[in-house]
C-alpha cells in the first residue's frame, strides 16, 4: 500500500513538470525569444560642473537587445535609456562609460559603445568679427553697395581649445538678382583658422543670426561726403563743447550730377545741447539735400564730449594805486574804486580775490593839471580781463602846500 501511494505521488510530479514543460514549449511557440538591433539610441550626459563643458559627444549609440518577442517587436530607441555621468569628470580627456536603462523583460547582449571618450575643457568667451560672403548678383543695370551687419560681431562660447583655433563669423548672402534694398536675419557660421566651417554643437552663438542690410540701386553716380553735426542751444555755465565725434563720419549720397557737384556735406536734424554738463550720446536723423538720397541708414550716433570752460566773474570797489607819483605832489582820483570783471577757469576764478587785482594808474612825467588816464590791470597770466569799469578815470595832480 505504501508503494502504490509512492508511485503514484511520482506520478502526479511527473505530469506536473511535464505540464510546465508543455506549457513553455507552447508559449515559446507562440511568443519566442528574439533580438534586435537598435540605433540611434539617443544618450544624455549630466552632472558636468559649473564652468566646464565636453568637446564634441556622439548624441547616438547602437545596442542589441533579445526578449520576448512581445516586447521586443514594437521596442525602438526612444524606450531606451542611455546616459553618461560627468559629475567626476576633470578638465583633459578620458573616457566615461554609458549606463543603459532597458524596460522590463528585456536584455542587454551587447553595447556597440560602452564608454565614450570626452575632451572637458573650461568655457571660454571669445568676440569674433563678422563677414558676408556674397552669392550671385543683383539685376542688370542695378549695383549692391557694403553691406551693413547689425550686429558686426558676435560673442562666440565654447571650450577653450577649440575657441583657439577659431578665426571669424561668417554670414552668407545671397543677392539674387535683386531690384531694391536687401535687409535679410541671416544665420551666422563660425570659421576657423583654416577657412573650414566649425560643425557640431559645442559652441554657443550670440546672437545666432544678425540683421545684414545691403542697398540695391539703380545704376546712378554716387559722392562720399562729410557729416556735419548742427547744435542748437548751449552747455551750462562754465562748460564748453570739446569734441564731436560721428559714426560715421561720412555718407554715401546718390543722385544727378548736377545736385551732386553742389553737395559738400550732409547736415544732422539739431541736435539740443542746453544746459548739458556731461557728456551727450544720441543717435539723430540726417537732413537729406533736395535731390540727393542716402544710401545708408539715415541715422547716425553722435558722442559730444563737453569739458568744464572759462567762467567769468566781476570784481566790485577796486582801488586804484597811483604809480610813479612824483614827490611833493597831491593826486586825487575821482572815482577812487572801479570795477574789473575777469575770465578763466574755474578753479582759477574760484579762488581769486579781490586783493589779488591790482589796478593803476601811471603818473609817469605829469606835473600839476587834470588828465583823463586809463587804468591798467595787473594780474596773473591764467586769467584774462574782460571789462574795467570806468577804464579811465579823471587825475587831478598839485602842488603840496
Amino acid at each position: 500500500m505504501h508503494e502504490l501511494i509512492k508511485r503514484d505521488i511520482a506520478y502526479k510530479a511527473a505530469a506536473i513538470l511535464l505540464a510546465v514543460l508543455l506549457w513553455f514549449y507552447v508559449t515559446n511557440l507562440q511568443n519566442p525569444t528574439i533580438e534586435k538591433v537598435l540605433s540611434g539610441v539617443p544618450v544624455s550626459y549630466y552632472g558636468l560642473k559649473e564652468g566646464l563643458v565636453t568637446g564634441d559627444r556622439p548624441q547616438n549609440i547602437e545596442l542589441k537587445v533579445k526578449g520576448p518577442r512581445s516586447l521586443i517587436n514594437p521596442l525602438t530607441s526612444k524606450d531606451i535609456k542611455a546616459s553618461v555621468d560627468l559629475t567626476q569628470a576633470k578638465m583633459g580627456e578620458g573616457n566615461y562609460p554609458v549606463q543603459v536603462t532597458l524596460p522590463a523583460g528585456v536584455e542587454l547582449i551587447y553595447n556597440k559603445t560602452p564608454s565614450i571618450h570626452l575632451r572637458i575643457d573650461a568655457i571660454q568667451e571669445k568676440q569674433l568679427a563678422v563677414q558676408v560672403k556674397i552669392e550671385n548678383t543683383v539685376a542688370q543695370g542695378y549695383a549692391s553697395f557694403e553691406p551693413v551687419l547689425t550686429p558686426s560681431r558676435v560673442v562666440v562660447k565654447g571650450p577653450l581649445q577649440l575657441l583657439a583655433n577659431l578665426d571669424s563669423a561668417r554670414v552668407t548672402v545671397d543677392l539674387n538678382q535683386a531690384t531694391d534694398n536687401l535687409v535679410l536675419n541671416v544665420p551666422v557660421n563660425i570659421v576657423d583658422k583654416w577657412g573650414n566651417l566649425v560643425q557640431g554643437n559645442s559652441l554657443d552663438i550670440n546672437p545666432k543670426s544678425i540683421q545684414v542690410f545691403i542697398p540695391v540701386i539703380k545704376n546712378s553716380p554716387t559722392k562720399v561726403v562729410p557729416v556735419k553735426p548742427v547744435l542748437s542751444g548751449k552747455p551750462a555755465e562754465g562748460f564748453q563743447v570739446a569734441r564731436i565725434i560721428l559714426e560715421p563720419e561720412t555718407v554715401k549720397i546718390t543722385g544727378p550730377y548736377d545736385r551732386l557737384n553742389l553737395v559738400d556735406h550732409v547736415p544732422t536734424q539739431p541736435i539740443d545741447i542746453s544746459g548739458i554738463q556731461q557728456n551727450l550720446v544720441t543717435q539723430v536723423t540726417l537732413s537729406s539735400p533736395e535731390g540727393i538720397s542716402l544710401l545708408y541708414d539715415p541715422t547716425v550716433k553722435v558722442l559730444i564730449q563737453v569739458e568744464t570752460g572759462p567762467v567769468s566773474k566781476q570784481f566790485n570797489e577796486i582801488p586804484l594805486n597811483k604809480q610813479n607819483q612824483q614827490a611833493g605832489t597831491k593826486v586825487m582820483l575821482k572815482p577812487e574804486k572801479i570795477s574789473i570783471t575777469v575770465r578763466g577757469s574755474h578753479e582759477e576764478i574760484a579762488k581769486l580775490k579781490a586783493e589779488d587785482i591790482k589796478a593803476l594808474v601811471d603818473l609817469a612825467g605829469l606835473t600839476s593839471g587834470t588828465y583823463q588816464l586809463e587804468v591798467k590791470v595787473d594780474i596773473s597770466n591764467n586769467l584774462q580781463v574782460l571789462k574795467v569799469e570806468p577804464n579811465k578815470v579823471e587825475v587831478t595832480i598839485s602842488n603840496e602846500g
